[in-house]
């Protein structure tokens, strides 16, 4: 059902024909899934909100108000930093956020972000972290050993928590891929209002957002969403063969190819507009992921075993998923006191691991995620 509301809002062929009850399942859907804001705008922009009941029109009013406010704070504190490192000669991209939704989706709170991702050379890093501190970003998070990024946050008035601003390096872990960011640079261009700041090519957004989605396990609709959108608004601007030419480069072959068969399976027409380079194959992954979200009150689901699955067949090589085995059975010291939700004393290696697993095995048997 959600599948098909989605088609109509980018094709009128598709008639608003849900019951009430229906709209309401629907609107649990996307609050879910956060993507209420990109749905109002949508239905917005095609002039459709007269079409869908009010209390349902209604309700995607409030999500993007709120989506509103917090994008606005996120946009100041975006141009702050982008300011900031201007001023000091530093070269960054801003990956998603309002940037992005300003320039895909219309508008700057047309598409709900909670963050700031900022992409820097590793040249430049010293600079852009002292950069950061000047904004006001003062408050390292703990650096998680896994990551390809840095964390700072800081605390915003109007917002109900503190914002998070991440420093990349890359977008894919060096111990699974060949990754090297240099297309990234030569394919951008100048953000406007900016002597040093840039923004991604429209064809290197779509592949950043297909390893974006793989690297969260495609399990919310909005890397879904993301995509989808990107390739009907951007259809000829979007070139899918050097997006595979540049995953083999960077060995994330695998990754994109799983985010592009779960974004066919879901929306088959696009077979039609957009041919894959490759034979679309889905693994470890289930429908419901997106199409029944939990209920965030609730539960988490116990999908463990399936994330781990998804990602080791996902990695392009047997060498990467060694790799990633051997980080999981045998993490470092950081990792693993950086994974457990309670440390306790440092204590041995063998000590840290018995805690580490009591823990994985009383998440995997008593429902949580991992």
């Amino acid at each position: 059902m959600i599948v098909r509301f989605l088609q109509s809002l980018y094709d009128p062929g598709f008639p608003f024909d849900h019951s009430e009850e229906e709209y309401r399942q629907l609107l649990t859907v996307i609050e879910r899934s956060a993507i209420g804001a990109q749905a109002y705008t949508l239905l917005k922009s095609g002039e459709r909100l007269a079409q869908v009941p009010p209390f349902f029109r209604d309700r995607l009013a409030e999500l993007y108000q709120a989506c509103f406010v917090q994008n606005y704070l996120v946009k100041r504190e975006t141009d702050l930093l982008l300011r900031e490192f201007d001023r000091n000669g530093i070269a960054a991209i801003p990956l998603k956020g309002t940037v992005m939704a300003e320039r895909f989706f219309g508008h700057f709170a047309g598409r709900g972000t909670s963050d700031i991702d900022l992409l820097i050379k590793p040249d430049q890093m010293k600079e852009a972290i002292a950069c950061v501190g000047n904004a006001g970003f003062s408050t390292p998070l703990e650096e998680n050993p896994e990551h390809y990024h840095l964390e700072w946050v800081k605390k915003i008035p109007s917002m109900p928590g503190a914002l998070t601003v991440e420093l990349h390096w890359s977008l894919a872990p060096d111990r699974t891929s060949r990754m090297r960011m240099e297309a990234s640079w030569e394919t951008s261009e100048r953000l406007p209002g900016y002597r040093h700041a840039r923004i991604l090519g429209t064809t290197y957004t779509f592949y950043s957002l297909c390893l974006h989605g793989a690297s969260h396990r495609m399990d919310s609709l909005r890397y879904v969403l993301d995509l989808y959108h990107l390739l009907n608004g951007q259809r000829e601007k979007i070139d899918l063969e050097e997006v595979w030419r540049q995953a083999r480069s960077d060995g994330t072959r695998k990754r994109v190819a799983a985010a592009l068969s779960i974004l066919y399976s879901l929306f088959p027409e696009l077979h039609k507009q957009h041919k894959l380079p490759f034979h679309p194959k889905v693994r470890f992954w289930k429908p419901a992921y997106v199409l029944n979200p939990p209920d965030p009150d609730g539960p988490p689901p116990n999908r463990a075993l399936n994330k781990q699955l998804f990602m080791l067949a996902a990695m392009d090589s047997w060498r990467y998923r060694f790799a990633y085995l051997a980080q999981a059975v045998f993490p470092s010291r950081g990792l693993a006191r950086y994974s457990m939700d309670e440390a306790g004393p440092a204590g041995s290696l063998p000590a840290m691991y018995y805690r580490l697993y009591k823990q994985r095995l009383r998440k995997l048997f008593g429902g949580a995620q991992s």
